[in-house]
């Protein structure tokens, strides 16, 4: 059976999750951040997205999650966290949600046509700050993005400065406050978790 989160068809979606019960005055939202971008597409355009999607989801799940929206901004996920850090492998999307939970940032890209300069520009900003995962990500449609519990940021070009500033406004505001890296066993046995097996490795740092 697979359990569907409560959220909106946004940019980048197209994969269902369930109704949860939402505090009245928590209004979901979606807003363009065009405007505010300090880069632009190779093509001269420049687009961005945030949203607030809450949720009050926290379930531990073991079967494959289908989120409504990807990239996802909290709702249920394994019981496995993954480990902070920097990855050249995707890493699954139900065990980086944990890390939401945890009060961590995400920063995602998504570039078939490559973005190496930009990714090390990401890396090197943001790569050594507290409870952070950077990962690539095909399961979007935007380039860049930025995803914490209940929160994301999207964009098809990379303003560092935005990735800064999404990071000081969401940084440790999950439901749980837990800097730990993942508990002993997460990280070695991906099929106790539920969770494929990316063949991800971190940089260290």
């Amino acid at each position: 059976m697979r359990w569907i989160l409560m959220a909106i068809g946004l940019g980048g979606c197209g994969k269902g999750v369930s109704p949860t019960e939402q505090e009245p005055d928590r209004e979901a939202y979606s807003r363009s951040c065009s405007d505010t971008l300090a880069c632009s597409a190779s093509d001269g355009t420049r687009q961005c997205q945030e949203d607030y999607l809450p949720t009050n989801d926290q379930r531990h799940l073991e079967e494959p999650i289908d989120y409504a929206v990807y990239p996802p901004a909290g709702g249920p996920h394994y019981r496995c966290w993954w480990d902070w850090g920097v990855f050249t492998e995707a890493v699954p999307e139900e065990r980086w949600v944990h890390n939401q939970e945890h009060g961590g940032v995400v920063f995602l890209y998504n570039c078939p046509d490559g973005c190496d300069a930009e990714v090390e520009q990401l890396v090197s900003a943001l790569g050594d700050r507290e409870r952070v995962i950077i990962s690539p990500n095909t399961n979007m449609a935007w380039r860049f993005a930025a995803s914490a519990w209940e929160y994301r940021i999207m964009m098809n070009c990379l303003d560092i400065a935005a990735m800064e500033s999404f990071y000081e406004s969401h940084f440790a505001n999950g439901p749980e406050d837990v800097a730990s890296m993942a508990p002993s066993g997460c990280m070695e046995d991906e099929a106790d978790s539920g969770a494929p097996d990316t063949g991800s490795s971190g940089s260290g740092r």
